[in-house]
């Protein structure tokens, strides 16, 4: 959308903290298994016994802190994290956690209020789609990562089939009841993201993550293709991931199948 700016991606996701959403998503259903994977990765980055300052971009409410600090208390105690986000009022939720060695703050600028060389590792789950400058981003990141830092990046692919499939009958049902869909999305694939990032200076290649073959998840969990209650739906997610994980398939067919774009390359 042409009309994304940092005002909007702000509205959109102060408005998100009013909803009443969980801090943390229920791995064992359709809807949370993703989220989840992708904050479990995180928080396992985390817990690296070489990491000792991390710096969260987007950090929304804290639930991947407040993850961190369930699945590895001991380490959690060692390791002193910054959290930025362009929603004040996830920022105020987050900080509400009082999760010990955690700073929250809120920060829309165009540089990173970090000093070079400050951060062991960066992560930024599901952020890089609601930022317009990405390559400066991406550059801000180099620069306060240590030499030989990492970041985590996830994001969702614009080629996804099933992601494809979901925005279209959300923007159908948009129009079809007069509501606007909302200026928050700018999607790159994966050949321009890993472009930005070895400009930006890292290295590494960027890597999927698959989705399970649906059409559309509705309300409560149930689906619409395939018709499934939520508990079937779920095992089906759960052996599809595990199929298209295990094995090699042709990057023409990765790309129209994986949901997610990871990166974890290193600081050059």
């Amino acid at each position: 959308m042409s009309n994304v700016t940092v005002d909007t991606v702000r509205e959109y996701f102060d408005a998100e903290i009013g909803r009443g959403r969980r801090l943390l998503p229920d791995r064992n259903t359709v809807g949370g298994l993703g989220t989840w994977r992708k904050y479990e990765r995180a928080a396992t980055l985390m817990s690296d016994p070489a990491v000792r300052d991390v710096l969260d971009v987007g950090c929304n409410r804290g639930s991947i802190e407040a993850l961190f600090h369930s699945l590895h208390p001991e380490k959690a105690r060692r390791t002193l994290v910054e959290g930025v986000d362009v929603s004040g009022d996830a920022v105020a939720q987050a900080r509400a956690l009082a999760l010990p060695n955690c700073t929250f703050s809120a920060y829309a600028g165009r540089e990173l209020p970090f000093g070079s060389a400050s951060f062991d590792l960066v992560v930024m789950v599901e952020v890089l789609e609601h930022v317009i400058e990405k390559e400066a981003l991406l550059r801000e990141v180099h620069r306060v990562l240590r030499p030989g830092g990492r970041l985590f990046l996830t994001t969702p692919n614009p080629q996804c089939v099933a992601l494809r499939v979901e925005r279209a009958i959300w923007g159908s049902l948009r129009w079809l009841f007069g509501r606007a869909s909302p200026a928050k999305d700018l999607f790159i694939a994966q050949r321009a993201l890993a472009a930005s990032l070895e400009t930006a200076g890292f290295r590494s290649p960027v890597s999927p993550t698959y989705m399970w073959p649906h059409a559309f998840i509705g309300v409560s969990n149930w689906g619409l293709v395939p018709p499934l209650p939520p508990a079937l739906l779920y095992r089906y997610q759960k052996a599809c991931l595990v199929r298209l994980e295990r094995d090699s398939l042709p990057g023409w067919l990765q790309r129209y199948l994986m949901w997610t774009i990871v990166a974890e390359p290193r600081r050059q």
